[in-house]
């Protein structure tokens, strides 16, 4: 059974709304590993919409966007533009933001062997 999933993604003052299509549990998985699944398979929708809005491309209402990576087609339904993120939005930017640079300090101290 496939669930649609209706999301979005804020990158910059652009909020794009997007759906895909979620697949259904697997009888092999419990439900922990189920859900552990379908968080990654949304996390993975999250990333390549990122990187698509980042790449420049601005999309419109109605396309359909194919990826080899994706297990599912995104369908954009609706985008915002000149989008002002509220103040739970901006608290969770500045903390991925800061995670991102923690990453980066710690890749850039080497540890002799």
């Amino acid at each position: 059974m496939k669930k649609l999933v209706n999301t979005c993604v804020i990158y910059g003052t652009i909020k794009v709304y997007y759906n895909y299509k979620s697949l259904g549990p697997l009888k092999q998985l419990n439900p922990i590993g189920n859900f552990l699944r379908r968080s990654s398979l949304h996390k993975q929708t999250q990333r390549f919409m990122e990187n698509y809005l980042e790449s420049g491309e601005i999309p419109n209402i109605g396309d359909e966007i194919e990826s080899d990576e994706l297990f599912s087609k995104l369908v954009i339904t609706n985008i915002l533009y000149d989008y002002v993120m509220n103040e739970g939005e901006l608290w969770i930017k500045k903390l991925e933001d800061r995670v991102k640079e923690f990453i980066k300090e710690r890749d850039e101290i080497k540890i002799p062997n």
